[in-house]
């Protein structure tokens, strides 16, 4: 009997198998049309990415062909849309200043050491080139140069793993020029898009300094400085080299757009939303001034500081909230790609600058069901000691209540949620939960003591915060207390370790995926090249180089507390995780089972920190979903056919 045969048979013996909701308010309830495991995470007509060239005359983007994430390509003025015929799952791509080639950056299997690749859209039968073919080396671009479409700058570090030099790459060959020797405390480099080294920050003795090349000499000039505690992103420089654009907290509680003059170092703030930080901000490459101010209150805010572009983007802003980022635009300022995004789906479009017009060029696969997901709302209340805390509630379209509830948890942990489409989100309440997701204190956006209130406060009061966000929803009448489960990724899947561990009667089960177990190996075992960026890890969660912080470390360690575990968990793992690696997954596992512990593994060979491939995030989502019905009464599709086919192919 053939491979293809029984894979055959097997699907019609697994068909229909899937799991009805047992949970009082689901069983007997309408509840809207179940979506496949594979329409979220398989589904052959994503579509996304959408780039314009340098030039204005041509569109890139990816989308599937039969059963691999592609790049493909089309003039603007013609239907001739072709794939570059390889496979591009999981990683971003960049016009090179030609308008003829791509540039992309790729791992091997998750490992971190990216390589830089290009493909020449006009002859794309040769393949992906790789023009960094260095061993066991991270590389990164760092500047397209406009006037030189044959080179680029980037970084790497070959020469010491600690740290970055810079080096002038041609792109056809692959010859690199050295033009700078990184002597271990530069943290960034400010070039132009001349290709121009332009300003450096260096660090030194807790503090770090903006210098500028002193003009006639080999030397740099102090130009400001500010404290490690002090979030400062430098910019650019305007045309004129009269001043540079910093996203700034210096001085401060939240983070602002500031100008900062290049002779007196004086600064002026630009723009400031005064509720929370500025999240990022878009400079025009044209004028380099700057265009787009991003911030997240509650629904996302975009503030066009251009008038000419606030008009564009007036077109659309006519359906109530949405988020509005420009992924890129052509050199002469006509062209933009927008993307459009609400809490169910995202638009992307073509947008003319000198009309006004726009074209549809694709929407995300989950317009295809959006009707059977749920609202994300955001919603706030106080935690335990007072702070005021944010979050957003994802609800499934179901009118009894409480419903069972899953905690999902953002990694990090200094980064945060936004309002936006969340595939796991909208996924767990199609299942039938009430997803809340919290920004506890340390998540990044709101402001430098919301930051600075998670100081020492691992599995301490940011954790607090989730219970406290828990116990809003059961007094909301939304949650079952006795049906709740905590799930996340990287910090998340910690805080679902400290969850099961240490607060073991507020959670039904947990499912942690790349979770740290044991916070001193961990901290030992991060890349060298993030020793610059360890500051504020430290003062949050400790130094093994120090024994009180050593204890510290071991007594906020899920590892050390599984014998206090009450629910079953599921442990995700990626194999060549070079963050959270995979002795920290196992030692837990072995831990739990010799404690006689309930526990599922899952070691996904192939993936890192983040899983890109669409088997693995299949078997993912199906194994969740199953481990979910099982222990909160939710409902699961049961086998997906595809799983067949990413055993066949």
């Amino acid at each position: 009997m053939t491979r293809i045969t029984i894979a055959i048979l097997l699907a019609a013996f697994l068909a229909g198998c899937a799991i009805k909701p047992t949970h009082d308010s689901l069983r007997d309830h309408a509840l809207p049309r179940l979506v496949p495991v594979r329409d979220f995470v398989a589904n052959t007509s994503y579509n996304g990415h959408y780039r314009i060239s340098p030039d204005g005359t041509r569109l890139a983007w990816k989308a599937v062909a039969g059963t691999r994430e592609e790049i493909f390509v089309r003039s603007l003025d013609q239907e001739n849309a072709r794939s570059l015929g390889f496979d591009s799952q999981g990683y971003d791509f960049r016009w090179a200043q030609d308008s003829r080639r791509l540039l992309f950056i790729r791992d091997a299997g998750g490992n971190e050491n990216f390589h830089l690749f290009r493909v020449d859209v006009d002859a794309p039968e040769r393949g992906p080139v790789d023009i960094t073919p260095l061993d066991n080396v991270r590389v990164g671009i760092q500047q397209i140069i406009r006037d030189d479409p044959q080179h680029i700058l980037i970084t790497h570090n070959a020469r010491d793993k600690a740290v970055f030099d810079l080096y002038r790459l041609d792109i056809d060959s692959g010859v690199m020029e050295r033009i700078y020797r990184n002597e271990g405390r530069v943290t960034r480099l400010v070039t132009d898009r001349e290709g121009r080294l332009r300003g450096r920050v260096r660090q030194q003795d807790g503090r770090r300094y903006l210098e500028l090349p002193d003009a006639g000499s080999k030397a740099w000039r102090e130009l400001i400085h500010w404290d490690e505690d002090d979030d400062v992103r430098v910019l650019k420089f305007t045309a004129d080299g009269q001043a540079i654009h910093l996203l700034s907290n210096r001085g401060r509680d939240k983070i602002a757009l500031v100008r900062l003059d290049t002779t007196t170092g004086q600064e002026t703030v630009v723009y400031a939303d005064p509720r929370v930080d500025l999240s990022f901000v878009q400079i025009d490459s044209r004028t380099l001034a700057p265009a787009l101010a991003y911030s997240h209150p509650d629904y996302p805010h975009v503030e066009a500081l251009d008038p000419a572009l606030a008009r564009s983007l007036a077109v659309f802003r006519d359906q109530g909230p949405v988020g509005i980022y420009v992924t890129s635009a052509d050199d002469a300022g006509r062209y933009a790609t927008v993307s459009v995004n609400d809490d169910r789906t995202v638009s992307f479009y073509l947008l003319d600058r000198h009309n006004g017009e726009r074209l549809l060029l694709g929407r995300d696969v989950s317009q295809e069901f959006a009707d059977a997901l749920g609202r994300m709302r955001p919603i706030s209340f106080t935690a335990r000691d007072g702070l005021q805390l944010h979050g957003y509630l994802t609800l499934p379209p179901v009118s009894a209540r409480p419903l069972p509830m899953v905690l999902l948890v953002h990694g990090g942990p200094f980064v945060r949620d936004i309002w936006q489409y969340n595939r796991r989100a909208q996924f767990l309440a199609n299942r039938g939960y009430a997803v809340l997701q919290v920004n506890y204190r340390g998540s990044s956006g709101y402001g430098r003591a919301f930051m600075d209130a998670a100081m020492g406060e691992f599995a301490g009061r940011m954790h607090h915060d989730l219970v406290d966000g828990v116990k809003w929803a059961v007094s909301q009448g939304i949650a079952d207390p006795q049906r709740v489960a905590i799930m996340g990724r990287s910090y998340g899947g910690y805080a679902t370790l400290v969850g099961m561990t240490m607060t073991p009667g507020v959670f039904a089960c947990g499912v942690d995926t790349a979770g740290p177990a044991d916070l001193e190996s961990l901290t030992r075992d991060f890349p060298v090249y993030w020793q610059p960026f360890m500051h504020r890890w430290k003062k949050t969660v400790g130094d093994p180089a120090d024994p009180g912080d050593r204890d510290r470390m071991q007594a906020r360690s899920p590892i050390n507390y599984v014998d206090q575990v009450q629910g079953p968990l599921l442990i995700i793992q990626g194999a060549n995780d070079v963050r959270v690696k995979l002795d920290q997954s196992d030692r837990m596992v072995e831990a739990l089972r010799e404690a006689g512990k309930p526990v599922d593994y899952l070691v996904l060979t192939g993936e890192g920190h983040r899983i890109r491939h669409w088997k693995n995030r299949l078997r993912v989502y199906r194994e969740t979903e199953d481990f979910l019905a099982s222990c909160l009464g939710g409902r699961s599709s049961g086998f997906d056919y595809y799983q067949l086919g990413s055993w066949l192919f």
